[in-house]
């Protein structure tokens, strides 16, 4: 029995996990949603709704929610200033949306594989990331921010380099025109600084003139930060064109401001110190400067930046010796520096993406080509076609306007021989018959002229023989043409054969004028076979064992032999 208990017990425990199951994987995705939707104006926020789903829910999410979950947790820890170079996991993600999509979903997963690359210090592996993301927001239309995104963290790894400035500045260039597209200010704000920095050594002025109008929008924002980020580089400027005592008064000014924290902006603080020491030492005060190098973290500037400071120093202490030392040590470890930048090769990297996207075009273009080509010859055969089928109705209207020609010539030769005999007793007659036929053969030649090569050629001999032969006129008219060129022909057929009916008569009547066979089946509007059968019927009745022509034929030869 108890066996038979613990069945249920188990099905029932089974349910209770399927459920909370599904219950936490309904929260775990409603958290994913509120980050989502958080991360571009408070990924702070974002962060705290991904670090507040349960690590059970993880485990039970599907590929989808473990992609997005893998994506946003990498996502908000870079935007909140997190490492984020233990995020190895952001390869699944890229994987999942490079194979199940969307576009935008895969340029940002690659992007922040590249963040994570770069914090890791593998910069290659950092640009090619990069730049599959780039490739696919120019594809996609990923908008101007994404786009400036990207160009900005290129320019950040080749200013690590120090041998790409020229890339650098173009790279903030590109990135600073997509964000003014944008219209955000903020990102506007921090492109600008960002190109000063690039430019510093380039050209100073440009620099100045970006550093301003970047404190502009960092006063109009309240971002602290970037304020000091301006004064910095407002100090920098002073320092490379030689205004020192402006140097000191900035830097001073900088540092004097309450709401600065040097714990909090260490970097920023670091290089108005760096600044304002080497400004003191170049202006002849050896112990200001040992004084404000002395609040610089060690940890906060490279050993070539600490020796070309100490090498100012000793030079304005008249220490030559040491002077030289600390220059020596400086340009060793900044050529060493340099050398590493070159063994990158991410201008290498770059134009080898470069000419994979001209590789790309060119076989787009080619198939392209092919595709026009295919469209060229399609439309020729179509046009091969379409004149294949006017030939062959040209032929068939050739064949009525032949049919036509046959009546006019068979309508012309009646008017010669009824034009012998208007001297007779039916001249008269002969005479109206002729001038109709007269009116027949101009309407025909006249419908030749105008539709001869058209399909309409038919029609229009049919509205003529309509107009001129209808089916219930046509037979008293080709009755009278007869009687006026041989008379008493037919009544002399009617004594002597009486069975003869009235359209009899009248097939006998077309012989006798000669008319061809197609002819008379336009005329009676019946085919060939059904002319033929009707002959054979007449050819019996009058007790002919050969055709009815050749009957009428001996008759009209007996009636003028007589």
């Amino acid at each position: 029995m108890s066996r038979i208990l613990r069945i249920p017990a188990a099905a029932l425990a089974a349910c209770l996990l399927i459920l909370s199951c599904a219950s936490g994987s309904r929260e775990a995705r409603t958290m994913l949603t509120a980050a989502d939707s958080l991360m571009g104006t408070d990924p702070q926020a974002a962060l705290y709704s991904i670090m507040s789903i349960d690590s059970s829910a993880v485990l039970s999410m599907n590929n989808k929610d473990r992609a997005l979950y893998i994506l946003l947790r990498t996502q908000a820890r870079y935007k909140c200033y997190l490492p984020v170079s233990g995020d190895t996991a952001i390869s699944t993600a890229v994987e999942y949306y490079s194979r199940r999509g969307p576009a935008s979903r895969h340029a940002v997963a690659l992007s922040m594989r590249g963040a994570v690359n770069f914090e890791r210090g593998d910069f290659v592996s950092a640009l090619e990331d990069y730049k599959d993301a780039e490739k696919i927001v120019d594809e996609k239309d990923g908008g101007p921010v994404a786009a400036g995104l990207l160009h900005t963290r290129i320019a950040e790894l080749y200013q690590l380099t120090f041998v790409n400035d020229s890339l650098t500045v173009e790279r903030y260039r590109k990135a600073l025109e997509c964000f003014q597209r944008s219209d955000r200010d903020d990102l506007i704000m921090q492109a600008r600084l960002s190109l000063a920095r690039a430019l510093l050594a380039v050209s100073p002025e440009e620099s100045l003139s970006n550093t301003l109008a970047g404190a502009a929008l960092a006063m109009t924002l309240s971002d602290s930060s970037m304020i000091l980020v301006a004064r910095e580089l407002e100090t920098a400027y002073y320092l490379i064109t030689g205004q020192y005592s402006e140097a000191v008064r900035t830097a001073s000014d900088a540092l004097s401001e309450a709401y600065y924290s040097e714990a909090r902006f260490g970097k920023s603080v670091a290089n108005i110190l760096l600044a304002m020491s080497t400004a003191y030492a170049r202006t002849g005060h050896p112990d200001s400067a040992r004084a404000t190098a002395s609040r610089i973290p060690r940890e906060a500037l490279d050993e070539a930046t600490w020796n070309f400071l100490y090498y100012d120093i000793s030079l304005s202490e008249d220490d030559t010796e040491s002077a030289l030392g600390y220059l020596a040590t400086g340009h060793r470890i900044g050529d060493s520096t340099l050398a590493a930048g070159y063994g990158l090769h991410l201008r290498g990297v770059e134009k080898r993406y470069e000419n994979s996207r001209i590789s790309e075009r060119y076989a787009s273009m080619q198939n392209r080509y092919f595709s026009t080509y295919i469209i060229l010859l399609g439309t020729l055969c179509i046009i091969i076609i379409i004149c294949s089928l006017i030939y062959v109705r040209n032929i068939r209207l050739k064949r009525e306007v032949e049919k036509c020609t046959d009546i006019i010539r068979s309508l012309n030769e009646e008017k010669d021989a009824t034009g012998r005999i208007t001297s007779t007793v039916h001249g008269k007659e002969s005479t109206l018959i002729s001038e109709e036929m007269l009116k027949v053969t101009d309407e025909l030649m006249e419908a030749f002229y105008k539709y001869g090569r058209t399909k309409a050629i038919a029609e229009q001999v049919k509205a003529i023989l309509q107009c001129h032969f209808p089916e219930e006129g046509t037979m008293a008219k080709v009755r009278r043409i007869v009687d006026a060129t041989y008379p008493g022909f037919l009544s002399g057929l009617e004594t002597a054969y009486p069975a003869l009916k009235e359209k009899d008569i009248y097939i006998i009547a077309l012989t006798a004028c000669g008319f061809s066979t197609g002819t008379i089946c336009a005329l009676r509007r019946i085919t060939e076979s059904s002319l033929y059968v009707e002959k054979t019927r007449i050819a019996r009745k009058i007790g002919e064992t050969g055709s009815l022509s050749d009957f009428v034929q001996k008759a009209l030869q007996n009636y003028n032999a007589s």
